[in-house]
């Protein structure tokens, strides 16, 4: 049997629509995780910061930032305005 590159077999696993649902959700998570760590780089701020402006606890706020996914968009906008984004230019461009 020949090896299969990295490409092929996600190539195959993407066929399966369970496979791709998950790997979609996934993507979509570390790229909000990103985002929020880019506003917080650009405001100079670490997460205790950001978790003081917010008003809630550090601990708070790693386990938002672990499961972002289940973030309200509530907590999603105090979090920008916590890194002075505006949080209207987030949702609506």
């Amino acid at each position: 049997m020949a090896h299969k590159t990295l490409a092929e077999m996600k190539a195959r696993l993407m066929q399966s629509e369970d496979f791709r649902a998950a790997y979609e959700a996934e993507a979509r998570k570390e790229r909000l995780q990103e985002l929020l760590a880019e506003w917080r780089s650009h405001a100079g701020l670490n997460s205790a910061d950001v978790a003081a402006r917010m008003g809630i606890a550090p601990s708070t706020l790693s386990r938002m930032e672990k499961n972002i996914t289940s973030a309200s968009v509530e907590n999603l906008s105090r979090y920008a305005r916590a890194c002075g984004v505006n949080a209207a230019t987030i949702f609506f461009g």
